[in-house]
């Protein structure tokens, strides 16, 4: 047997279902509008990369390039070995 609270309650939760699947829709619909728009950006980035591919490169004239000579310091005299630390050695008889 329904009771009329059992009927209301029925009319509620579909009530509710039905808003859900509408909000669930157009999250759907916007995250499909953002891939596409991501598909459409992609899509133009790689056009433009291989339009610079397919393009000739520029003739560059060769320049000279005069070298540098770059003389070497004399290195400083090394510096005496450190003292070793810690206990001394055991002398020997």
């Amino acid at each position: 047997m329904a009771t009329s609270f059992k009927l209301k309650a029925v009319q509620e939760l579909r009530a509710a279902k039905k808003i859900e699947r509408e909000l669930e829709a157009r999250a759907a619909a916007e995250h499909e509008e953002q891939k596409a728009a991501k598909q459409v950006a992609n899509e133009k980035r790689i056009a433009a990369k291989i339009a610079r591919i397919a393009e000739p490169a520029p003739v560059v004239e060769e320049e000279v390039i005069e070298e540098v000579v770059v003389e070497e310091k004399p290195k400083a005299k090394a510096k005496p070995a450190a003292k070793k630390r810690g206990r001394p050695a055991k002398a020997k008889k």
